[in-house]
């Protein structure tokens, strides 16, 4: 029995890469630094990729809705060992917002009647959780949100997700399929691509497919700007052999009036 799984990836600024972040109106300057893989949806892909290892006739689709930066992460999926990558080619005026990513990504899915969608719990940049959610209730499927283990019952159609809870508990919820899973950091460390992978996804072709944006609404949220934190606190290294440090910490301590 076919089972097929859509896994949503976003591309992210790649800090890694040694750019540097700087400030350019409402957002950062995106013409200066490298995009990678968000790490929250690598685990949704690697989450993915162990149903995939531990049934057969299932199918694992990366996509990712974007401009053309999202390709390299795409090609990546592809070479951890998705099927299929998948651009869904989204070029909006500034940030893709994520109603307007959540929107686009669930027409396209709701033409596919995939089993089950996987997301990462959150993006590295911008931190909304808010974009898996927001594609199960715009196709009408049951979600669960931060789900650190998801262990799918095939002939059944459902699945088992153990859900991360604040305090150090769990809460294990059971879905039919189709579903939706925002999927959390957890056990799994999302695999390195293998060589023969990473030589399929330089020859396989990328999908590209065109939203629907007939009746794209404006955007709920407007960012009004971004700005680096301020400086609250600073820190003296002190040097030295161990007798001047353990001086200069006494005299610091006594400065300061932390010795009473």
């Amino acid at each position: 029995m076919a089972f097929s799984i859509l896994v949503c990836i976003k591309a992210v600024p790649d800090l890694a890469s040694g750019g540097t972040l700087t400030i350019a109106g409402p957002w950062i300057d995106e013409t200066a630094i490298g995009w990678c893989m968000n790490h929250y949806d690598a685990h949704a892909l690697e989450a993915a990729l162990a149903i995939k290892a531990a049934a057969t006739d299932i199918t694992v689709d990366a996509l990712s809705a974007g401009p053309d930066r999202v390709r390299n992460p795409i090609r990546r999926a592809v070479a951890m060992g998705a099927d299929r990558g998948i651009h869904l080619a989204v070029n909006p005026v500034g940030r893709l917002a994520p109603a307007t990513a959540a929107l686009s990504i669930a027409r396209f899915a709701k033409t596919k009647k995939y089993d089950l969608i996987l997301t990462g719990a959150m993006s590295e940049d911008e931190m909304h959780g808010i974009t898996g959610p927001m594609i199960a209730a715009a196709l009408d499927l049951p979600c669960a949100a931060a789900a650190v283990e998801i262990a799918l019952d095939v002939p059944d159609r459902s699945l088992t997700a153990t859900c991360e809870m604040e305090g150090g508990m769990a809460e294990i919820v059971r879905l039919p399929c189709p579903a939706l899973v925002t999927v959390q950091t957890g056990r799994r460390i999302p695999r390195y691509p293998s060589l023969s992978n990473t030589i399929r996804s330089r020859r396989q072709a990328i999908e590209r497919a065109v939203p629907d944006e007939t009746a794209n609404h404006t955007p709920p949220v407007d960012r009004l700007r971004v700005a680096f934190p301020q400086q609250t606190s600073s820190c003296q290294v002190i040097e030295g052999t161990l007798i001047e440090k353990a001086d200069a910490l006494l005299r610091l301590f006594n400065d300061h009036g932390w010795l009473k």
